[in-house]
């Protein structure tokens, strides 16, 4: 399952439903490393020993802390910055709003369009929901 790629950008999927992490994880595989983790806590465990350029995580993990939450343990754990984005199917302005604020670059809409994703990876924060 873990694949770590040398001079490759490394992306941290956290989805709890498992056909999201599989099709992420198909969309991103040609062009970066990926690991896929289906909750807070492995993904706090991978952090703890393992560096990331980007994570990508689900607005509503189940089982255990929230994006707000995991993004905030993941930035404090990791040695080095990376980018993060939001992903889910529906979010309203308000919490959308509030996702920017607390440090996620954009919320990525389900279903990922991954040719936007390579846009908003090589430039700056979008302003946007990403459709």
């Amino acid at each position: 399952m873990l694949q770590i790629f040398q001079d490759t950008m490394h992306v941290l999927v956290v989805d709890d439903v498992q056909v999201d992490r599989f099709i992420l994880k198909k969309l991103l595989m040609p062009s970066y490393g990926v690991t896929t983790l289906s909750s807070s806590k492995e993904a706090v465990a991978f952090a703890l020993s393992h560096n990331f350029d980007i994570a990508l995580l689900n607005v509503t993990l189940k089982e255990d802390m929230d994006c707000l939450e995991l993004l905030s343990d993941l930035r404090s754990i990791s040695p080095v910055p990376f980018k993060a984005f939001a992903t889910t199917c529906h979010v309203d302005r308000p919490r959308y709003k509030k996702l920017l604020q607390s440090g996620f670059e954009s919320v990525m809409l389900k279903p990922f369009d991954i040719d936007r994703f390579h846009q908003l990876v090589h430039t700056h924060p979008a302003t946007a929901i990403t459709q």
